[in-house]
């Protein structure tokens, strides 16, 4: 949510809150355009390859030429989309993390708090931070038991996907059961062969969550911190 003009005139220059705002803008610019971006990658790979393939037709067995036609089908058809689509949920779940770490170390410095929230024992960032603003700060934080859920599932997702790009195999059984079951829960997300794909709708879902999410948490803290921090420089 935006900040009132009143708000963002009298505001402490160092509030956080101001950099969310261009940011999910931002993030938001970016994924309405994400699909068409896919669509010119597709086109552009389906182009070289198939020029390359062209060239090199009259040193291919038969076999061999239906085999790389086969590849180029599966790379612009399903790789190019998966890969651009994962990076779009590790850059929506980057503006929630960023957004509420600066948000908490905001508020520590204006509650004086001596404890940090990275002091904060808990096991994932979602948990993290509610324990710092709900136990520690005392600061509700504004979303339903069903957003809090999704948002940790988001974290689980985007943890898969960035440290393994979504990729299945040589996870050990354990491993691969609970990006299953995560998976399981999750509409929009689905395991395909050894891979995990993200549909566009999930995309889309996810950046809402994210981004009305964090926004009505920014609009709570910009009314409780709306004038400057006496004596201290912006």
């Amino acid at each position: 949510m935006a900040l009132t003009p009143e708000q963002f005139l009298n505001l402490d220059l160092s509030y956080p809150g101001i950099s969310f705002g261009y940011e999910s803008w931002a993030l938001d610019s970016y994924l309405k355009v994400l699909e068409d971006q896919i669509e010119h990658a597709r086109a552009q790979y389906r182009l070289r390859a198939e020029h390359q393939l062209a060239r090199d037709h009259k040193n291919l067995e038969h076999h061999e030429y239906s085999s790389r036609l086969s590849e180029i089908d599966e790379a612009a058809d399903a790789e190019i989309p998966r890969f651009f689509r994962i990076g779009a949920v590790v850059s929506i779940w980057g503006l929630f993390e960023s957004s509420l770490t600066d948000y908490a170390l905001y508020v520590g410095r204006r509650e004086k708090i001596g404890l940090s929230f990275k002091d904060i024992r808990a096991e994932s960032f979602r948990s993290q931070i509610e324990k710092y603003f709900e136990k520690v700060v005392r600061i509700p934080i504004p979303w339903s038991t069903d957003e809090r859920e999704r948002i940790g599932q988001l974290q689980e997702l985007r943890n898969f996907l960035a440290h393994r790009n979504g990729r299945l195999m040589d996870l050990s059984p354990v491993s691969e059961k609970k990006i299953k079951d995560l998976v399981g829960r999750m509409n929009g997300v689905a395991v395909e062969g050894s891979t995990v794909v993200v549909s566009p709708e999930y995309v889309t879902e996810a950046a809402g969550l994210v981004i009305n999410s964090v926004g009505r948490f920014n609009k709570q803290l910009a009314d409780k911190y709306v004038q400057p921090i006496p004596g201290v420089d912006a």
